[in-house]
């Protein structure tokens, strides 16, 4: 019995991102790093219809999918502008490295990350957030792809014990 467990596991995909996000206050951007599957970069390279070689079908998705500010409007003025900084394959993985500088230079109080949802409805995204004290996190899905920043649970507080 858990031998077929194992074996259901082994070709159930796993569908998640992560993300490490930082606030710098002397730039007054939110640096991010990103971790995706390579498949689903793949994928999402295919959807845009763009050279391997070229950055901007990225940005353009990233605007659009992982947002601290609210989107650019029709008639309203953007509220926060992207920088590429690069790409970096890790095995089966892909890192992505950007930063999001709101115009007006606040510190972002929420996040929304709707990534690859219209390839799978069933992705996790885990955000974890440095630079505060303890290692803070959120889990975004499908049906809550939003959360304010303050929301982020403390992990070595929420972790189970044998006790």
């Amino acid at each position: 019995m858990s031998f077929c467990l194992f074996c259901l596991m082994l070709v159930h995909p796993v569908h998640e991102t992560v993300s490490e996000i930082e606030w710098n206050p002397k730039t007054n951007r939110m640096e991010v790093a990103l971790r995706l599957d390579i498949l689903d970069e793949q994928w999402l390279q295919k959807q845009a219809s763009q050279p391997k070689l070229d950055k901007a079908w990225r940005v353009n998705y990233l605007m659009k999918k992982f947002r601290v500010t609210q989107p650019e409007g029709a008639g309203q003025a953007r509220t926060s502008t992207y920088h590429w900084i690069g790409r970096e394959q890790k095995g089966a993985h892909v890192w992505w490295f950007f930063e999001i500088e709101p115009t007006d230079a606040n510190r972002p109080q929420w996040i929304q990350q709707s990534m690859l949802e219209e390839r799978e409805p069933n992705y996790t995204h885990r955000i974890l957030i440095l630079g505060e004290p303890g290692k803070r996190s959120l889990n975004l899905t499908t049906r809550k792809n939003k959360a304010r920043l303050d929301q982020a649970k403390d992990d070595a507080k929420s972790k189970a014990t044998d006790s």
